[in-house]
């Protein structure tokens, strides 16, 4: 069904999974163990681990095997997000100057960690919108200075992508190391997805220069980037949401085959069966969102935008009507499925909130039709 052309490595997908389960004994993230660096060091252990195996994809993985990837690390933990791919570091590998990419990529495939820094506090995630802005230096170096805000893999990443204006006014994003000076962050406590720290970033004349600045157009760089990155994410958070449905169908199962419970009530199983349908249902879309992105398809971009939404509010949903079939026991903090709702909670605002990305694809379908792009959206696109 995923894979009707028989395309897929499936026994290396199964490699794959059986070497995460390894590097996990090694590295257990459980979740008893608790958010800030204790986790955040392991979770950088299993990442550079895995790397070390060679499971740390350059960005040359078909679309599909990288998404199915994440659902299988979702499905452990939607901490492992960013375990077997290089995440927001795809921009320097692809548009990225020769010298960045001979400074970062050996570093980013070992296991080094890229942050994203365009959010900001008065345009939201719009990078149009940013105030972040450069002046020339004596030297002819960029002073960069701004604030970034919602910043994720704040202390963890060794580069940090970030767009903001040329002392022109045009938009652009650099790749800036972690340790510059000119850096600072402030933590904030996030109620979900504590898997890595988050906070404000915010940059005192930090130089950039010539080689730093990234290949093109920030708002086509980031908008084609996206369109590939959300499915992954979407992926993820549905993997975290299967994994709630196998336990409570274990749970279930086990409680009606020992005569703990004499039958299982009809709308029980009707919830079951709602979840199988909508987990399979979201989890195709992301995956057509994946090949298009992977195409270079036009509508790419909105695809991505809109199954990333629709994945991470099934996840939610799902989830939610699950826990209750758990009982008690689905609402103890220290539960796996506790951890998950609060992971997935944390996703309705991560790279895109819902809404926001829904309302894209509902002015495109409401677009005047004399407007660039007038192929219906999105359904003259599925024959790609």
């Amino acid at each position: 069904m995923l894979d009707p052309a028989d395309r897929l490595d499936w026994e290396r997908l199964a490699f794959l999974e059986a070497e995460l389960d390894n590097v996990l004994d090694s590295f257990p993230l459980g979740p008893q163990l608790p958010a800030g660096a204790q986790r955040s060091d392991r979770l950088r252990s299993i990442r550079v681990e895995l790397a070390n195996r060679g499971h740390l994809d350059a960005g040359t993985d078909p679309a599909l095997f990288a998404l199915l990837t994440q659902f299988v690390c979702g499905y452990r933990d939607i901490d492992l997000r960013d375990a077997t791919g290089l995440g927001h570091g795809a921009l320097i590998a692809r548009h990225g100057s020769k010298a960045t990419q001979h400074r970062w990529m050996n570093r980013l495939m070992s296991g080094g960690l890229a942050g994203i820094a365009m959010t900001e506090p008065h345009g939201g995630s719009r990078p149009a919108a940013a105030r972040t802005c450069a002046v020339v230096a004596p030297d002819g170096t960029w002073l960069v200075s701004g604030r970034k805000t919602w910043i994720s893999r704040l202390t963890e990443a060794v580069v940090f992508v970030v767009s903001f204006r040329t002392p022109d006014g045009h938009l652009v994003a650099a790749a800036v190391d972690a340790v510059e000076p000119g850096l600072r962050r402030q933590l904030i406590t996030p109620a979900g997805l504590a898997g890595w720290s988050w906070g404000t970033l915010d940059l005192e004349c930090v130089p950039i220069r010539a080689d730093d600045v990234l290949s093109g157009d920030a708002m086509v760089l980031l908008r084609r980037h996206f369109a590939g990155y959300r499915p992954l994410v979407a992926a993820t958070a549905l993997g975290g949401a299967a994994a709630v449905f196998d336990q409570v169908v274990a749970n279930l199962t086990s409680r009606y085959t020992s005569g703990e419970v004499a039958r299982l009530w009809d709308s029980a199983l009707a919830t079951v069966g709602r979840a199988h349908a909508q987990l399979t249902t979201a989890l195709l879309g992301t995956v057509i969102a994946a090949h298009m992105a992977e195409a270079g398809n036009a509508h790419a971009e909105r695809w991505g935008a809109v199954m990333k939404a629709h994945g991470i509010d099934t996840a939610n949903q799902v989830a939610a009507e699950l826990t209750l079939l758990l009982g008690a026991s689905g609402f103890r903090s220290d539960s796996h499925v506790a951890k998950v709702r609060r992971d997935l909670n944390g996703l309705l605002y991560a790279d895109g909130i819902h809404d926001s990305l829904y309302r894209a694809a509902g002015k495109r379908h409401t677009a005047h039709p004399n407007a660039a792009e007038s192929t219906p959206y999105p359904f003259g696109a599925l024959s790609v």
